[in-house]
């Protein structure tokens, strides 16, 4: 008779782990398709800088938000799902423009950097809480790794492509050139936006129903 009940309970147990990590991984799954659909239209409001390809767009700050809701391998997953809708000829990425030779051109390495930028963005936030306790700080070190990886793809996909259409300048020359045209338009404008997550973090600590639902959405599974 115990070990009848005993087994009941064990397999209890089981049933509600199961149906718990069922629940977890359905709802992050869906965050991270919303995510991906929040990647299109935050690509598509932009503006050109003179003297750049690449456009001023939302991305950023939806590819670090999706590190800090749905952790490090939900907002790559949700990444990766919105580079699939392009290379499927959906019009997903910045100018609505679409296809692999989106990724060729002068945005590609941007792209390809939403990718490891929300994983790493995600990861440092999951994984670094015990030495940053200041969830606002550990929230600013993850976007800014975010950032610095989206911006390090971006400058190096860039100097492949510069360097077949301003030639033999000099090695040096084309490092200035590429950071003139990937990165330096973009610095106080990145700034800006980090700002705009940072008080939306702080939005989200000081209000107890966005806490509660933060932490519902990013528990472990």
């Amino acid at each position: 008779m115990y070990n009848i009940s005993q087994n009941s309970l064990e397999l209890k147990i089981k049933i509600r782990i199961a149906s718990s990590f069922k629940s977890i991984f359905s709802s992050k799954l869906a965050f991270s398709i919303i995510f991906a659909a929040a990647m299109v239209l935050s690509a598509n409001i932009f503006i050109y800088l003179p003297g750049t390809p690449v456009p001023i767009t939302l991305q950023t700050i939806t590819v670090l938000l999706s590190g800090l809701f749905l952790g490090s391998r939900f907002a790559m997953l949700s990444q990766i799902e919105y580079v699939l809708l392009g290379m499927m000829g959906l019009p997903v990425f910045a100018g609505f423009k679409t296809g692999v030779f989106s990724l060729l051109g002068p945005t590609g390495g941007y792209i390809l950097g939403f990718i490891f930028a929300a994983f790493a963005a995600g990861y440092i936030f999951e994984n670094f809480g015990s030495i940053v306790k200041n969830k606002i700080y550990l929230s600013f070190f993850s976007f800014m790794a975010g950032l610095i990886i989206i911006y390090m793809t971006g400058f190096i996909h860039l100097l492949s492509y510069t360097s077949g259409i301003y030639g033999n300048i000099g090695f040096s020359s084309l490092l200035i050139t590429t950071f003139n045209i990937a990165v330096k338009p973009f610095i106080l404008i990145e700034f800006i936006k980090l700002f705009i997550i940072m008080d939306a973090a702080v939005l989200i600590k000081s209000s107890s129903r966005l806490r509660h639902f933060y932490k519902k959405l990013s528990s472990d599974w």
